[in-house]
């Protein structure tokens, strides 16, 4: 029989809840070990708690290294399912409780060990704040289209802002894709991805980054992962139409969608399937995002399988 707890992680403290008492520990070995000895001899212990970024870092490891069983709550998972049973309140107490009672949702059978990959943590650092930097770019990209050109002093000093942060987005894709470098496997994967017409350097770095984050994804899964996934809204006499999730994948999406627009017109299995949805009379958006569905799918079989991209035999 499994015992759980669980926890809401801050940067200083865990709340902790057991199913009959509710505490507060240091987050720190000490802190981890009095959990440890709130449990029960004859029952097995496995923690539910979301990854709170590097905060969970040091429980993570202290999992792996005293092999016990814990169950990582992605952050929307944990507010759907707060919501889901009313519980309005929020308050690092209260979301110890939530995450006890997320027990119903588990297969004790499937409870696993976690483990903390401290490369992939770099380079998920690096990628946030690469996203970030990007972000930063438009926004001063679209300042400098919505400057007056008479204001040449204003338009050279965002340029510069610019440059600057471009050179030092630029370094950390560097660092990145020397990190993922390091195993032979991705190194390999990440010249699979850039075989297919379409896929650049980006785009091929932020799929296998995706694609290593859930390993053990199928297709369909991943497509849901990163939001592509068609939801009809209906209700009575009303009729909504067909739209993406667009649950997650944020990033990737905006990258797979420029990727898409050159596979179009460069790739051959993307541009045949395009042309014939259009010749249909899908809408063109529609048809865009059903051939991001296809490069994704397409993406991940060449990972999966480990093999270059295959272009149509001409006849």
């Amino acid at each position: 029989m499994v015992k759980y707890i669980g926890i809401d992680i801050s940067k200083a403290t865990l709340d902790c809840y057991d199913g009959k008492n509710s505490f507060q520990v240091s987050n720190d070995t000490h802190g981890f070990q009095e959990i440890i000895g709130r449990s029960e001899k004859d029952r097995e212990l496995c923690l539910i708690f979301e990854p709170t970024g590097i905060y969970a870092h040091a429980l993570i490891d202290y999992c792996q290294k005293h092999r016990i069983k814990a169950f990582i709550v992605g952050s929307k998972e944990a507010r759907d399912y707060a919501r889901s049973i009313k519980q309005r309140s929020k308050t690092d107490r209260i979301d110890a409780k939530v995450l006890y009672r997320y027990q119903s949702q588990l297969d004790a059978s499937r409870l696993s060990v976690p483990s903390l990959d401290h490369r992939m943590w770099q380079i998920t650092r690096r990628r946030n704040v690469y996203e970030k930097y990007s972000q930063i770019i438009q926004t001063l990209r679209n300042l400098i289209e919505a400057t007056d050109e008479e204001d040449k002093e204003l338009i050279r000093s965002l340029n510069r802002q610019i440059r600057s942060l471009q050179k030092a987005a630029d370094l950390l894709l560097d660092e990145i894709e020397e990190l993922l470098s390091q195993s032979s496997e991705n190194r390999q994967a990440l010249n699979h991805l850039q075989t297919i017409p379409g896929i650049g350097r980006q785009s091929a770095l932020a799929l296998l980054l995706e694609f290593l984050r859930y390993p053990h994804a199928r297709s369909s899964e991943m497509v849901a992962l990163m939001g592509l996934d068609p939801v009809l809204r209906e209700s009575g006499v009303f009729r909504g139409k067909s739209r993406i999730s667009k649950q997650g994948g944020t990033h990737l999406r905006k990258k797979l969608f420029m990727a898409t627009v050159v596979a179009t017109r460069y790739n051959d299995r993307i541009k045949v399937f395009y042309e014939r949805l259009i010749s249909k009379g899908k809408p063109k958006m529609s048809a865009l995002l059903a051939a991001m569905r296809k490069l994704l799918r397409i993406a991940f079989a060449v990972f999966k399988n480990q093999t270059p991209y295959q272009a149509i035999e001409r006849q």
